[in-house]
């Protein structure tokens, strides 16, 4: 657990004095940190212990990938206010868990109202444990490649703290995930997404103010002796739980992606009207694949199409090292600001600081009006603006691609085949929707309420 500000100010300036009387006298090895001590775990038992980091700006670990979003701040990783309409996220590089136990302390404060655990694997998520001030719930991703769609695995109510330190603890184990924090605060879940080696590992803020202190990542040793029977009575409260309070798009959102989720899961023939859906567009998209180009292919061919124009023209080339220049010169006038900003850049040991630090100097600089920094960034704008200008195909914005590919796909309008095809995805897809309002017939009452709710705002 975090300890209290007054006491680790206290703590600190004691060790630092003894340290000092220390080595006035003697020569010795640096004296190690004891390890954190197990964390209380409801379903596995703790192993070794992987991974630790307090954000001590002295220690902090360079596996955090992190900018001007984050800072180390108060003995804590604060999401700070730049960019502060944007969702951001602070990763850590080249992790490998599975059968783990991940806890972290956390405040929210300030503007956050969402903070994620997020971890994946094989380019995609397997869990997302989700904190807002009065809840929060653990949610499993889509993957296309195993046939899972996305679920919420359980959710539950819990007292706000505002501006108050908690902590969070995730168990895996095979299948099965645990999130708590405390004894009646959990919420239990099972996915077959879960049971893999977690090769992503991220903390998403969805705005400013929030913390993030004491992440810890344990190997698990097994489930305890009594899991069968924890796991019945955690079952059980959580059926019997009061709902989270959520407006009627909301709750229909909810339930729709909950059932979807168990009938992909449970039920053959729901199993096959999906196939038969899929197949059927995913041909129609094949075939008149200029009108279905999907955002992010576009980007892709975006991208492809700069670079092959980067290689053949040597004038992209030079034009794009003026921008880097004067982007550069950016950096050195607010690096010059900040004398001590140059200590960081050279220190080793906080080499992962520097571009933290460099960006909320610069966002103060910004805020502030400096005339330097503006006349500088004006000056790379204007360099930008010429390399795209002499280059307009290597930088068409994704939004006039898909307007180009909304208007061939309304071309199609005309084409009989085109539109018997696309009848035929339209109605596997009719298919689809009655057999869910025929596996739940609450579904289209919730469907109405939530239409009458949103039309009404």
């Amino acid at each position: 657990m975090r300890k209290p500000e007054s006491n680790m100010k206290t703590y600190t300036m004691t060790s630092r004095l003894i340290l000092s009387l220390l080595c006035m006298f003697v020569i010795s090895t640096p004296a190690t940190a004891e390890p954190p001590a197990p964390p209380i775990s409801l379903m596995c038992t703790p192993g070794e212990l992987i991974f630790s980091d307090d954000f001590d700006p002295a220690t902090v670990s360079d596996r955090w990938f992190f900018k001007a979003e984050f800072a180390l701040r108060d003995g804590a990783l604060l999401r700070t206010n730049v960019d502060p309409t944007e969702t951001k996220r602070v990763f850590l590089k080249d992790p490998s868990f599975h059968n783990t136990i991940i806890q972290f302390d956390f405040k929210l404060a300030g503007q956050t109202t969402d903070l994620r655990l997020v971890t994946g694997s094989g380019g995609g998520y397997n869990s997302v444990t989700q904190i807002h001030p009065e809840h929060f719930q653990v949610n499993t991703p889509v993957d296309r490649d195993a046939g899972l769609v996305p679920a919420q695995l359980g959710e539950c109510v819990r007292k706000p703290h505002p501006d108050q330190w908690q902590t969070m603890t995730v168990e895996y184990w095979g299948d099965e995930i645990v999130a708590h924090l405390s004894d009646n605060e959990f919420v239990l879940g099972k996915h077959p997404i879960i049971d893999r080696t977690r090769q992503y590992f991220a903390f998403q803020f969805d705005l400013p103010g929030a913390s993030i202190d004491n992440v810890r990542v344990w190997k698990a040793g097994g489930q305890r002796e009594d899991w069968n029977e924890t796991r019945k009575k955690l079952a059980m409260a959580q059926a019997n739980r009061d709902p989270v309070d959520r407006d009627p798009a909301d709750r229909y959102k909810l339930a729709y992606m909950n059932l979807k989720s168990r009938l992909t899961l449970e039920d053959q023939a729901y199993r096959d009207l999906v196939a038969k859906h899929e197949k059927l567009e995913a041909a129609l998209h094949a075939d008149y694949a200029e009108a279905f180009i999907s955002h992010k292919q576009l980007g892709k061919l975006i991208a492809k199409k700069k670079q092959h124009i980067k290689e053949a023209d040597p004038e992209f080339k030079i034009m794009e090292t003026q921008v880097h220049k004067a982007s550069r010169a950016e950096d050195d006038y607010v690096l010059s600001t900040t004398p001590e900003l140059a200590r960081l850049k050279e220190d080793g040991v906080n080499r992962n600081r520097f571009p933290s630090e460099l960006g909320l100097v610069r966002a103060k600089l910004a805020a502030a009006g400096d005339k330097q920094l503006a006349t500088l960034v004006a000056e790379t704008a204007r360099l930008q603006a010429a390399l795209e200008a002499r280059f307009p195909e290597a930088f068409e914005s994704v939004d006039a691609a898909v307007e180009k590919r909304n208007a061939k796909r309304k071309s199609l309008n005309s084409d009989p085949e085109f539109q018997a095809r696309n009848k035929a995805v339209a109605d596997a897809g009719k298919a689809v929707k009655d057999y869910e309002h025929e596996a739940d017939p609450n579904l289209a009452k919730l469907e109405a309420e939530a239409k009458a709710y949103t039309a009404a705002k």
